[in-house]
């Protein structure tokens, strides 16, 4: 299984995306909001050199920011991170806008300006209330949009990862191997992190 988290950028964003890469998580994601949030394509290159391991996307909306600066922000944590950026497409707040068609907007411009290709790109599902990360034009494992809260390994201190990352949110994507597993385990994942958060 991996795990991901979506945090709301700060000065410590480094920091927690650092702290989720000791936790064991697969990606960090940092949401641009800029009337929220600071500037998550800066938080994002300083947290390219203080890690190794983990993915990082930068989550963009395409309500706030032309595709050419995302795309721009985006060649630099290319640049920065070594192989380990990603794009994350979604639609926060109905706002309209088709993931896909910004997606596709910004890895032209990648492409174009920037010579970047084959950046992993992972869009949000229509209608969804949370990030529910699919590959561009791959399929999702059945089930997948059942699954938008982290499904922690047994043994896993959920209050410590809540307390410590305090993430905007934590996203699950199974693997092949994972699809048979049991919702029931998913919805008692998703009560205990709620219980937490509260």
């Amino acid at each position: 299984m991996e795990i991901d988290c979506a945090l709301a950028v700060g000065v410590a964003t480094p920091e927690h995306v650092a702290l989720a890469e000791e936790l064991g998580f697969t990606r960090a994601w940092c949401h641009e909001a800029p009337a929220s949030y600071g500037d998550s394509g800066m938080a994002l290159a300083v947290a390219a050199g203080r890690t190794s391991r983990i993915r990082i996307g930068l989550a963009v909306g395409g309500h706030w920011r032309r595709s050419a600066t995302d795309a721009e922000s985006l060649a630099d944590l290319a640049a920065r991170a070594r192989g380990r950026a990603e794009l994350v497409v979604g639609s926060p707040g109905g706002t309209g806008r088709d993931p896909a068609a910004h997606a596709a907007e910004v890895r032209t411009e990648l492409a174009r300006r920037h010579g970047v290709t084959g950046l992993p790109t992972w869009l949000a599902q229509p209608g969804a209330s949370a990030y529910v990360p699919q590959p561009l034009g791959a399929p999702a494992p059945r089930g997948t949009a059942l699954r938008t809260v982290v499904e922690v390994a047994p043994g896993a201190d959920l209050e410590r990862l809540v307390r410590r990352l305090r993430p905007a949110g934590l996203l699950l994507r199974p693997r092949s191997a994972d699809v048979g597993v049991e919702l029931a385990e998913f919805a008692e994942t998703v009560r205990r992190m709620a219980s937490i958060a509260a």
